[in-house]
């Protein structure tokens, strides 16, 4: 499908007054000034183009939320976790995670070939104290191999 043509931000306000309508499904919020669809009491879905106009939703302040990593710091952890390709190696280098999720990152695959669909989960160890911008987040994989990536610190409301 070609890409569509930007229309700008949406000029009808229908988003506007559907999130006014207590009938309607659509509700804003305006911390972070964002519309949703909502489904259920923690389920929704972000509207990011009015259905009517097609134009597009105001833009997010979700950003705002969590600290951005510095090309600097983010370079520091690269070069801190790059060599560390097991658990064992991780726990040596770190010491015991700030917290343990036995559930951290999960996988599903479709039905495929006749096979069934799978769903795998895999542990993950955090640490908090590593960086004041991010959390490291090391996702154990089979064999003890790990993965490391990291997520940027919620950003503390006398902060923003």
């Amino acid at each position: 499908m070609p890409p569509t043509k930007e229309k700008g931000v949406c000029k009808c306000q229908w988003l506007q007054r559907a999130s006014e309508d207590p009938k309607c499904a659509v509700e804003f919020d305006a911390e972070l000034n964002e519309y949703h669809l909502v489904r259920g009491p923690h389920d929704f879905l972000m509207i990011y183009y009015c259905p009517f106009c097609g134009g597009s939703a105001p833009k997010s302040m979700r950003e705002r939320l969590f600290h951005i990593l510095t090309d600097a710091e983010r370079d520091r952890l690269v070069m801190l976790t790059k060599d560390k390709l097991t658990v064992q190696e991780v726990t040596a280098a770190f010491g015991e995670p700030d917290m343990r999720q036995a559930v951290g990152i999960v996988t599903w695959m479709p039905e495929q070939g006749g096979k069934p669909e799978t769903t795998q989960s895999f542990p993950e160890l955090i640490y908090t104290k590593l960086s004041d911008l991010a959390d490291v987040h090391v996702t154990v994989f089979p064999n003890d191999r790990v993965g490391i990536t990291f997520e940027g610190k919620a950003v503390k409301k006398d902060e923003g």
